[in-house]
C-alpha cells in the first residue's frame, strides 16, 4: 500500500506538471487562425455525377435516359430524379446556390466523382475530361478568380472507373492539360499533382490543405494492390506532416474516399487491406497537426473518429453528402439523397461549425411548387430551385464546436440517446426518409464511425453496442490524453495531494513562462515571416 501511495504521488505530480507546462506552451504560441486572419469559411461540393444523357422525359428505370421507343412527354424532374444522376440544371443550380449563399469563401473543396454511374457506355476519358472542364469553368466563372478552387480526383474520374496507376506521370498530367485543372492549380501544386494526383495548397488562414489521392488505395483499383507506396504518396504525406509539425501549423486533409467502412452497411472496407490500416496509422501518428479530414464518396452525411491503439482521439473526419440524388439500389444500405452542398466555418485550429444545405427534390419537382414560384415572381417556366439550410451542426447537435472533444461527446450521446440517433439517421440521407434505423442498422453506424481499422470494425460488429462503448479517452483544452485509468486507481489519494499538485503546477508555470518570454521576439518574427510567405503563395 505504501509503495502504491508513492507511485501515485510521483505519477500525479508528473501528469500535473506535464499538463500545465503543455497548456502554457500552447497558450503562448500565436493562434494562427485568429492572429493572422481570423475565422473563415470554405465550401465543399462533392459527388456531382453529371449525366449528359439525362433527359427530363427519360425512363427512371434506365438512369433517366431517353430511348427511341420512349414516347412519354411527362416530366420526371427538370432538376433531377432520385433514381438517376445529376442533370446539368442541377449542377449549375448547386454552384449558383453556393455563390448566392456565400460568394467569398476562403476556398472551395471539390472532392471528386463527376461523371455518371452509367454503363451505356461507361464514360471514357473524352467524356471525363469534357465533364471536368465544364464544371471547372462553371466554378471559375461563378466565383471571383481570386478564390482558390481545390479539385480532388474521385474513383469515377478515371477510365476504366476505379483504376489509378502508380508512377505514370502522363496519366495525371492529362487532368491538368485536358481536364482544365491547370487553370486552377498553381505551378507548385501542378508539379506535385503529376506525381500521383496529390498536392499541397496553402490557404488564407495559414493552414495547409493536403489533397490526397485515396483512389490509389481504393478496394476496386486493380492497378494499386500490393505495392509498397503507390506514387510515393505515403512518403510525401509523411514529409508534409513533418513540415507542419516543425513549422507549427495545421493541415486539412481533403480526399475522395475515406478509409474504413460505409456506415449504412459496414461489411466491405473502402480501402484494400494493403493500405487501410497503414493510412490510418500515419494519420494517427501526426494527429496533432491535423485540423480536420474532409471526404466525399459515400453520398451520405456522417463523420469519423480517428483514435490510436491507446484510445487517444487523434483527429476527426467529416463526410459530406452528394449533389447527385441517385439511389444505388445495388449497394447494400444504399439510399437516395436530396442534392447537397456544405459550408464550413473554421479557424486554423479546428472546424468550428458547418451549415448543410440541400435541395428537396420532392418539393422542387412538384407541379404545385413550381407554379407557386412562378406566381410569386421567383421564376419563369421551370422555376428556380430553392436550396434550403437543412441544418447547422452546432445548433442541431448542441455542440460548442466541431473539435475532437465535441465530436466524441456527440458520439457518446448517439449511443445513449436513440431519439438523437434517429435524427442523425434522417440527416445521414440529407432528408430522404428511410424510416427508423433498427438495432442492427444502428450497430453498423456506431461501429463504422469510431472503428476505422479492419480488425477493429470486425470486433465491434461481433459485439453488442453498449452505452459504455465510447472510447475511454480524456479530451480537454490541455490536450488529448488517456489518463483516466490511473486516476481511477489513485483516486483515493487525490485529495491528499491536491494542494501539493497546485503548488508544483504554479511553480512550473512560472518557470515555463520565464523561458518563453526570452524567445518571444523570435517567435513573433518567425510567425510574421510565415504569414508573409503564405500570402505570397496564394
Amino acid at each position: 500500500m505504501q509503495n502504491l501511495r508513492k507511485i501515485c504521488i510521483i505519477s500525479l505530480l508528473i501528469v500535473s506538471v506535464t499538463e500545465v507546462s503543455a497548456w502554457f506552451i500552447k497558450k503562448d504560441k500565436p493562434d494562427r487562425g485568429d492572429k493572422i486572419l481570423g475565422p473563415g469559411q470554405f465550401w465543399q461540393i462533392t459527388d456531382i455525377h453529371w449525366d449528359q444523357q439525362y433527359d427530363e422525359h427519360g425512363d427512371p428505370k434506365k438512369m433517366c435516359h431517353k430511348k427511341y421507343d420512349d414516347l412519354t412527354d411527362s416530366s420526371i424532374g427538370y432538376y433531377g430524379n432520385y433514381l438517376c444522376d445529376s442533370p446539368w440544371p442541377l449542377v449549375k443550380s448547386a454552384i449558383q446556390a453556393m455563390a448566392d449563399i456565400e460568394s467569398s469563401p476562403d476556398f472551395i473543396l471539390w472532392t471528386g466523382d463527376n461523371v455518371p454511374h452509367t454503363d451505356d457506355p461507361e464514360p471514357d476519358f473524352s467524356t471525363i475530361f469534357q465533364t471536368l472542364s465544364n464544371i471547372t469553368a462553371e466554378l471559375r466563372t461563378t466565383f471571383h478568380h481570386s478564390i482558390p478552387i481545390i479539385p480532388v480526383l474521385g474513383n469515377h474520374d478515371a477510365y476504366p472507373k476505379d483504376d489509378y496507376p502508380a508512377n505514370l506521370n502522363s496519366f495525371y498530367e492529362a487532368y491538368l492539360t485536358k481536364g482544365g485543372w491547370g487553370a486552377v492549380l498553381p505551378s507548385a501544386a501542378q508539379d506535385e499533382f503529376k506525381q500521383g494526383g496529390y498536392f499541397a495548397y496553402p490557404v488564407r488562414s495559414g493552414a495547409m490543405v493536403l489533397v490526397v489521392n485515396t483512389n490509389l488505395y481504393y478496394a476496386y483499383n486493380t492497378l494499386g494492390r500490393n505495392l509498397k507506396d503507390p506514387c510515393g504518396q505515403m512518403a510525401w504525406l509523411r514529409k508534409k506532416f513533418q513540415e507542419a509539425q516543425d513549422g507549427e501549423y495545421k493541415v486539412i486533409i481533403a480526399a475522395h474516399a475515406p478509409p474504413g467502412y460505409f456506415e449504412r452497411s459496414a461489411k466491405v472496407p473502402f480501402f484494400n487491406r494493403t493500405y487501410n490500416d497503414a493510412y490510418v496509422d500515419l494519420l494517427n501518428e501526426f494527429g496533432e497537426v491535423i485540423q480536420a479530414q474532409i471526404y466525399g464518396h459515400e453520398h451520405t452525411d456522417s463523420f469519423r473518429i480517428f483514435a490510436s491503439a491507446k484510445d487517444e482521439v487523434r483527429s476527426v473526419a467529416f463526410l459530406a453528402p452528394s449533389v447527385t440524388p441517385w439511389f444505388p439500389s445495388m449497394v447494400p444500405g444504399g439510399t437516395a439523397i436530396n442534392p447537397s452542398i456544405r459550408l464550413y466555418s473554421y479557424n486554423v485550429s479546428t472546424i468550428i461549425d458547418y451549415k448543410q444545405y440541400h435541395l428537396n427534390l420532392t418539393k422542387t419537382n412538384s407541379k404545385d411548387e413550381t407554379q407557386k414560384r412562378i406566381e410569386d415572381g421567383l421564376s419563369t417556366d421551370k422555376g428556380s430551385p430553392v436550396w434550403e439550410e437543412f441544418y447547422q451542426a452546432r445548433t442541431k447537435y448542441n455542440l460548442e464546436s466541431l473539435d475532437p472533444d465535441s465530436i466524441v461527446q456527440l458520439y457518446s450521446r448517439l449511443i445513449k440517446d436513440d431519439k438523437l440517433f434517429q435524427e442523425y439517421y434522417f440527416l445521414n440521407s440529407a432528408g430522404y426518409d428511410n424510416g427508423i434505423c433498427d438495432d442492427q442498422c444502428k450497430k453498423g453506424q456506431i461501429c463504422a464511425i469510431a472503428h476505422i481499422k479492419i480488425d477493429e470494425l470486425d470486433r465491434c460488429m461481433d459485439n453488442v453496442i453498449k452505452e459504455d462503448a465510447v472510447h475511454k479517452v480524456k479530451v480537454t483544452s490541455l490536450g488529448v490524453h488517456n489518463i483516466g485509468g490511473f486516476l481511477e486507481i489513485c483516486g483515493e489519494y487525490q485529495p491528499q495531494f491536491f494542494f501539493l499538485i497546485i503548488a508544483i503546477s504554479i511553480s512550473m508555470a512560472v518557470f515555463v513562462s520565464a523561458i518563453l518570454i526570452i524567445f518571444k521576439v523570435k517567435q513573433i518574427n518567425r510567425y510574421t515571416k510565415l504569414k508573409l510567405s503564405y500570402s505570397g503563395m496564394i
